[in-house]
């Protein structure tokens, strides 16, 4: 959010601004840390308080149908960047790591898929996951400290990666999802972009320099931007 976005929200609703940076003290005093923080507890009180509501995994400082507007953009972007890599979703086995409310979940259900799993560091949802997406697999799974299993043609880690804030979790985590890609497999990410640094208690940036870095045997496609986020895909070399 841009400084001129944020005094226009201070002007509006200065009640409103106060309260979220109350809450954000808070939960950083409750659930933050200096090199990592309390990450299950963290996500497990977010999803109990907000639900499906999408602040729950989005922007908490937005409304629920600010935050639908949003994740809408980044559906299209998703699709093209998705379009643009080749992906074939009828057939495809999908890895969606953080599927969080099933947002994701649902667009590869509308455009063709059938082998799905969803991981998520807590289970809080994953009743109503599988009644809105029967079919589905939905299991609980840290992929920074826990191995995955299986083999995936398509793997998504849709606005996860800039939460595993600890650097070693952090490469774990890719090496993880790099283990478990089909050798044609595709890999898509969206997250924060940038100088490398740490943005309250539960998000980093990192500069695009570091994924070509950990993900050096992979091509990865220009990055598309939307809100915060950037997306983008990520093909072995040949």
């Amino acid at each position: 959010m841009s400084i001129k976005d944020r005094i226009l929200k201070l002007v509006r609703d200065p009640f409103g601004v106060l309260r979220n940076r109350w809450t954000s003290f808070s939960e950083w005093i409750r659930f933050g840390g200096s090199r990592d923080y309390s990450t299950v507890e963290y996500w497990k009180y977010r999803h109990s308080k907000y639900g499906f509501d999408l602040r729950g995994v989005g922007d908490k400082t937005k409304s629920h149908e600010e935050n639908i507007r949003l994740l809408e953009q980044g559906r299209r972007v998703f699709l093209d960047v998705c379009n643009t890599a080749g992906v074939t979703f009828p057939g495809a086995r999908v890895l969606d790591i953080g599927c969080g409310t099933g947002f994701f979940a649902e667009v590869v259900r509308n455009n063709g898929v059938r082998d799905y799993l969803g991981i998520d560091i807590v289970d809080t949802l994953f009743e109503g996951l599988r009644i809105r997406c029967p079919g589905y697999l939905f299991e609980r799974l840290d992929v920074s400290v826990e191995p995955l299993h299986g083999s995936y043609d398509l793997i998504l880690a849709m606005d996860v990666l800039q939460h595993i804030v600890d650097e070693n979790k952090f490469i774990f985590a890719v090496r993880n999802m790099i283990s478990h890609l089909a050798p044609s497999g595709i890999v898509i990410i969206s997250t924060h972009l940038g100088p490398q640094r740490r943005d309250g208690f539960y998000v980093v940036r990192r500069p695009i320099e570091e994924f070509q870095r950990v993900f050096a045997e992979f091509t990865i496609n220009k990055p598309v931007a939307y809100a915060d986020s950037f997306v983008f895909s990520l093909r072995r070399k040949h």
